[in-house]
């Protein structure tokens, strides 16, 4: 992630992770729960990832059907001899 605005979602989802960590504090909660996360957290950005491709592609495909337009007119220049 190099762009900033990446680095600070990084950011602010691994604080979202340790805080949710934090506030559970049970004894019971082993690697087993950490995978979970992080595979529902894998899970949630595939699909947000799709979604967004998809949104993107869409407005895509709209755009390009609003601009091809062919103009039939042909532009002529005179040219004046310098002779």
């Amino acid at each position: 992630m190099t762009s900033p605005i990446g680095v600070f979602l990084f950011a602010k989802a691994q604080d979202a992770i340790y805080a949710a960590l934090v506030i559970s504090d049970c004894d019971e909660c082993g690697f087993n729960d950490l995978g979970k996360l992080l595979f529902g957290g894998l899970a949630l950005a595939l699909l947000i990832g799709v979604g967004v491709s998809v949104l993107y592609w869409k407005k895509k495909n709209k755009q390009e059907n609003q601009t091809d337009f062919v103009s039939i007119r042909a532009t002529t220049v005179k040219r004046e001899d310098p002779s």
